[in-house]
């Protein structure tokens, strides 16, 4: 008899139990990692299993990144595990090389991963590589500003592979970054909502791209450069505003989210962008109903049977489900779900952390989100 797929036996109520499961999560991963892949199964996406094995080793840095800049980063005991893949995945004679980048290519997602984990926690992803890793890991990662992109929300990804250099003090290309920033910023629509590209002369889909992508990344910049960049900062700041307004509805009173769109083995990333809004400091609603909607939804996905028998997150939604899965989904893309633990990154103090969680103020039955 097969054994069924785990559910915690446990629900999140505290930081100290976020960053338990996000220890659970990433921790599961470690005995699949090989040097600079983590080989998580059979690679679904149309690419290579190498592509799969970085995004596998890739992916669950971005729950990582927010630990490691945070006040609980001795919760976690395999860093040398992923410096060693760093190190291993950017060397071109290793033989988990991850490979050299290409036009539109996959790794390009997987680098943003990098890039952003730099940026956040340079001491201890940066610092924690020899001389030599440093130079490659740069090399490696410097080629996309020379690569073409999906003209969508992967704009961002060479913002936040810059952003990441830059936090290094290694060289970067700002002018390619605004170009990319100016680009994103008209597919803007309005009341928070952008679309995720242009198709022909038509808008993209929106769906949980726009709050987990197009405002994640937006509210990342805004509190990794914001002194720098302080106009664009705010602009992010106030459309996150509008965005929380309308996307509040998307949640249930249990903390469920509605199954809407593409890329729904992404499953908690949902929640990623009530996280955002802390790590950037935006009360877009009171504290205790941001509190209240991320970890509720953090909850309801722990009920869920999203794991296989040794902890990997499957491919899925509710319950292991290839049949769910895009051309791009992979092994390792579930992983996506671990940008909900951002708010990692603050102390334990921050207003956040600190509210009580409030339930959904009174909603009316129908709501018309024209932009959406």
């Amino acid at each position: 008899m097969t054994t069924p797929p785990t559910t915690s036996s446990w629900r999140v109520k505290t930081r100290q139990d976020v960053v338990r499961w996000l220890v659970d999560l990433t921790g599961a991963v470690v005995p699949h990692i090989d040097g600079g892949l983590a080989r998580l199964g059979y690679p679904l996406a149309q690419t290579d299993e190498r592509v799969a094995g970085l995004e596998g080793f890739a992916r669950p840095l971005w729950g990582l990144g927010a630990l490691a800049a945070g006040e609980s980063r001795l919760a976690f005991h395999d860093w040398p595990v992923f410096l060693n893949g760093i190190e291993q995945g950017s060397d071109p004679l290793h033989p988990t090389y991850w490979g050299e980048a290409q036009h539109r290519d996959q790794r390009m997602v997987e680098m943003a991963a990098i890039g952003y984990s730099l940026a956040l926690a340079p001491q201890v992803f940066w610092e924690g590589l020899t001389p030599a890793a440093q130079g490659n890991l740069a090399d490696w990662l410097s080629r996309i500003n020379g690569l073409e992109t999906a003209d969508n929300n992967w704009h961002w990804f060479k913002v936040m592979v810059n952003l990441g250099l830059k936090s290094v003090g290694r060289p970067h290309d700002e002018a390619h970054m605004q170009q990319c920033l100016a680009r994103l910023d008209e597919f803007y629509r309005g009341d928070g909502w952008y679309s995720d590209g242009v198709i022909g002369h038509h808008e993209s889909r929106m769906d949980y791209y726009i709050p987990f992508a197009m405002h994640y990344y937006a509210l990342i910049y805004s509190q990794l450069n914001g002194q720098d960049d302080p106009e664009r900062a705010a602009t992010y700041r106030e459309r996150a505003r509008c965005m929380a307004a309308q996307f509040q509805h998307w949640f249930a009173d249990d903390g469920a989210a509605i199954p809407f769109g593409r890329s729904l083995t992404y499953r908690f990333a949902s929640a990623s962008f009530w996280g955002a809004l802390a790590f950037a400091g935006v009360e877009a609603l009171p504290w205790g109903v941001i509190k209240g909607l991320y970890m509720r939804n953090l909850r309801w996905w722990q009920q869920q049977s999203v794991t296989d028998r040794s902890g990997v997150l499957t491919v899925g939604y509710c319950y292991p489900n290839p049949a769910i899965a895009e051309q791009y989904i992979s092994s390792g893309s579930p992983y996506w779900a671990t940008k909900a633990f951002l708010p990692l990154a603050l102390p334990e103090s921050h207003p956040f952390w600190q509210a009580s969680e409030l339930p959904l103020p009174l909603r009316p039955a129908l709501v018309e989100q024209p932009y959406g």
